[in-house]
């Protein structure tokens, strides 16, 4: 039986993405680089993937979504889209934790040509960092994603990215900074994501690694990646109202966010 088409999206950071995918093999992915433009752009850049692919919508055979956590309004553009989606399509949706798939976004590729530079997709005020010399057994060290929170406050998870599973080492929380460099880390850990970039000069003072961009970015890819090592995982049930997950709370309330 030949592998699903699916399409995957996450826009629940400052840079969103899309991915279209013949199982582990992308077909066609884009940025959105603007901030705020996601409720704007997401529609519009899905379908322009599936032309780019000469792919028909109907020939979906499912969604692969972010669930956040991030932005309120971005994780609620994602979930929206989804559900819209796979309810005129009749196909499934599969959702997974962002934390998890900036997680495994490490060395993900940032499309190139058409789609944006990678001056647009990097976050506003933070400088490019070059790649840190690691050794080879690096690709399985645990990468520990943390979200900027404001003020002093962050939010994030830690996991490890293995050939055949995720393993969560520290499960999603909020805090500070001091907070998490108080806590019992995995050694060694790669930091990554807008806070750890935020957090640098405390974290490489602590005698911690910081990944670049991509790393720590919630891609449709690494979102892809997480989907793919939860081989069999049940999509949500066609008719539940399943919700994203919020770094704060909110009215909506997360009813059966995807573990990861």
């Amino acid at each position: 039986m030949a592998d699903p088409l699916l399409l995957a999206f996450d826009t629940s950071g400052a840079v969103g993405s899309v991915a279209l995918a013949r199982g582990s093999h992308i077909l066609a992915s884009e940025m959105l680089p603007e901030r705020g433009a996601h409720a704007r752009r997401l529609v519009p850049v899905l379908g322009e993937l599936l032309r780019v692919a000469g792919v028909q919508r109907r020939a979906l055979q499912g969604i692969v979504v972010g669930l956040g956590p991030g932005s309120f309004t971005g994780v609620r553009i994602a979930a929206a889209t989804a559900r819209g989606l796979a309810t005129g399509l009749g196909i499934p949706v599969w959702g997974w934790s962002s934390l998890a798939a900036a997680a495994a976004s490490h060395r993900a590729a940032i499309p190139d040509g058409g789609g944006p530079s990678t001056d647009a997709w990097r976050l506003p005020g933070r400088d490019a960092r070059g790649e840190p010399e690691l050794p080879p057994e690096a690709d399985g060290w645990p990468r520990y994603v943390l979200l900027d929170a404001r003020g002093d406050r962050i939010y994030g998870g830690c996991y490890r990215i293995l050939a055949n599973r995720v393993e969560t080492l520290v499960a999603p929380r909020g805090g500070t900074i001091h907070d998490v460099l108080a806590e019992g880390l995995p050694s060694p850990v790669l930091f990554c994501g807008e806070g750890a970039l935020r957090h640098a000069p405390r974290l490489e003072a602590a005698g911690h690694r910081i990944l670049p961009l991509p790393a720590g970015l919630p891609t449709a890819s690494g979102l892809l990646r997480i989907h793919h090592l939860h081989p069999g995982a049940d999509p949500f049930p066609r008719d539940s109202r399943w919700e994203p997950t919020y770094i704060r709370s909110s009215s909506a309330r997360p009813s059966s966010a995807r573990p990861s």
